[in-house]
């Protein structure tokens, strides 16, 4: 009874409002506007509520290991089990049937769901990353506000009654609002939602989502009183990084390095995401309930952090009170890497080996947090090893003058697009990531260049990006609002054609029952030599049901007659038109019969056009 009196409710609310915005003149586009500003301002309190606690609970563990170093060991071996143990519980509690995690499962809703998330999503992703992340779990706070911004424009959609494509748009304002919130980068929550969820630039779509993530920014920056991002690094960091070096940030002498770098990223990149897919089947193998196996990856990374304890800890230290640099965002650790003053030493391939193990070692440490089960997000991890990356190789400056002139914390800072965009497959997003985070139009034009190589050399060696890795293996391959235009841009010539069988009007119908034993289409010629019709599979089960006259009957009397052959310049979208009757043959350019075109070609010639898209 009261469910039923919460749906009326609901429902008069819905028709109270669409009154309301009737009879001030909006219609359905322009309403669709209002909705993404509210979901923006809606999203950045909600990032605030999110974040905040977080970065609460991470200060004051710093602040307890300086006062207790004694029980450090302990807490390091502890918490994390405890955190994961909590966030296996928050999925006992909040089950949702929705497959794949975090952005994954957002993927997963748009392209085979409608774009309809459960309400259940949203908290079971905010209080399993805050148990995750809190405990110094490795992962970060971007993924999951992502995840629970797209929930809040599902439960708009389908508050609104929206059709799917509407739906699908306020999905992606959620997520790009909640990007924006909490990096302060409304371009960067555009392009991410744009590249990676939707992979649609459409105007309808584009317009919405910049509304959305504007107002997202701007509402964070009202209630805080500041331009700083949520995420816990200032432009301060990024300003002495761009700065550490002299000289303009991109020229001829400095576009090699970048260019290296680019392709350092986009191998580190796949390294992350092998690293990620073969740890969650590992995972995923294990004979234990699924609420636990976050506490076993947790078990797992603990060990990871004592073993720093006894052999390192007096050796390294990033800010993070003693604690482990992979545990938690990670982002203490980037901060270092970014400063000048951290290279100012005369042992550069040990800082280089040094930054590269660390980096290899927050890949397995990720891995093991959320490959296990655990919830959070990738963004963080993936700028850590990106910096870390890009100042190992600019350490080298001091035996290789051309990355001396650029400077490790500027490469530092390049790395952490690069990385970005590589494992996201999402370069535009990667660079003005950076880019809006430094707010230095000069650095624009290096990260754009590391993050485009990165994305080249990443899809090149992996197909799938970190998001995309665990729908292939539930054999979804994702697609768009621009498949048609894929299909447009190809023509006959470009999909694998069927050898033409050619038969004789004028022959007997029953000749036809022995070469149907190998072929199915079958190209009918007249006396002439020109063609006089087709005969395809649906033809010959017409023409079987009545087997007995086949005798009786010419092959022109069952053909399909007054077709035309295709020509091989045919725009693929057009020919699948003309296919709707069965198989027709294919013309090439000296007029003659050279194939035969089926539906099931085309299809094949268009996913494979996506697949190297992707």
């Amino acid at each position: 009874m009261s469910h039923s009196i919460g749906l009326h409710s609901l429902e008069r609310a819905r028709r109270a409002a669409s009154r309301l915005l009737a009879r001030v003149g909006l219609n359905r586009d322009r309403r669709l506007l209002l909705w993404a500003a509210a979901t923006g301002m809606a999203l950045a309190v909600i990032a605030l509520a999110f974040i905040r606690p977080i970065q609460w609970a991470e200060s004051s563990a710093v602040e307890w290991a300086r006062l207790h170093p004694d029980r450090l060991p302990l807490a390091i071996a502890v918490v994390p089990v405890l955190g994961a143990l909590a966030c296996g519980g928050v999925q006992m509690i909040f089950r949702v049937k929705v497959r794949a995690h975090g952005v994954a499962s957002v993927l997963y809703a748009i392209h085979r769901r409608r774009s309809e998330l459960p309400a259940a999503l949203a908290a079971r992703t905010w209080l399993g990353a805050t148990a995750i992340i809190s405990s110094g779990g490795s992962a970060g706070p971007e993924g999951p506000i992502v995840t629970i911004g797209a929930t809040l424009g599902s439960l708009i959609s389908r508050f609104l009654r929206a059709d799917p494509r509407t739906a699908t748009t306020l999905v992606g304002c959620g997520a790009a609002a909640g990007l924006a919130a909490v990096f302060n980068a409304p371009i960067t929550g555009i392009f991410f939602v744009l590249e990676v969820l939707l992979r649609d630039f459409s105007l309808r779509t584009f317009t919405p989502i910049v509304i959305s993530a504007v107002f997202a920014a701007a509402t964070v920056q009202t209630i805080l009183g500041t331009q700083e991002p949520l995420f816990g690094v200032g432009a301060e960091v990024f300003n002495s990084a761009r700065n550490a070096a002299a000289g303009d940030a991109l020229s001829i002498s400095t576009t090699p390095t970048f260019a290296l770098l680019g392709i350092l990223c986009g191998v580190a990149s796949v390294f992350f995401v092998r690293t990620l897919q073969s740890t969650e089947a590992a995972f995923a193998r294990l004979p234990v309930p699924r609420w636990m196996s976050p506490a076993i990856g947790a078990a797992l990374l603990a060990l990871l952090g004592l073993l720093h304890v006894a052999f390192a800890a007096d050796l390294l230290d990033f800010g993070q009170g003693a604690f482990p640099p992979f545990y938690g965002n990670g982002y203490p650790l980037a901060k270092t890497v970014l400063s000048a003053d951290f290279y100012a030493t005369d042992a550069a391939l040990a800082v280089s080996g040094l930054l590269l193990g660390l980096a290899v070692v927050k890949c397995v440490a990720t891995s093991l947090t959320l490959g296990s089960g655990g919830i959070g997000g990738l963004f963080a991890p993936s700028l850590l090893v990106g910096a870390l990356v890009g100042g190992a190789f600019g350490s080298l400056g001091e035996y290789v003058p051309l990355i001396g002139e650029v400077g490790a914390p500027r490469l530092a800072l390049a790395g952490m697009a690069g990385m970005v965009a590589g494992t996201t497959h999402a370069p535009l997003a990667g660079a003005m990531l950076v880019y809006e985070l430094s707010r230095e139009p000069s650095i624009l034009l290096p990260v754009i260049l590391v993050a485009a190589l990165s994305t080249i050399v990443a899809r090149l060696l992996e197909r799938h990006s970190i998001y995309t890795a665990e729908l292939a293996t539930m054999g979804v391959r994702l697609g768009s609002t621009s498949d048609m235009t894929s299909l447009r841009r190809l023509r006959v010539r470009d999909a694998s054609l069927r050898a033409p069988i050619f038969v004789q009007g004028s022959d007997n119908a029953a000749s036809l029952l022995e070469l149907a034993q190998k072929n199915e289409d079958f190209v009918v010629l007249d006396e002439a030599g020109k063609l006089e019709g087709m005969i395809g599979p649906r033809d010959l089960r017409i023409a079987l049901i009545n087997r007995e006259a086949l005798p009786l009957l010419q092959v022109r009397d069952i053909a399909r007659t007054g077709i035309r052959a295709l020509d091989f310049d045919l725009p693929l979208d057009h020919a699948l038109d003309l296919l709707e009757n069965g198989p027709l043959p294919v013309r090439n350019a000296r007029g003659e019969i050279a194939g035969v075109l089926t539906r099931a070609r085309v299809t094949r010639a268009w996913r494979k056009s996506m697949e190297r898209d992707q």
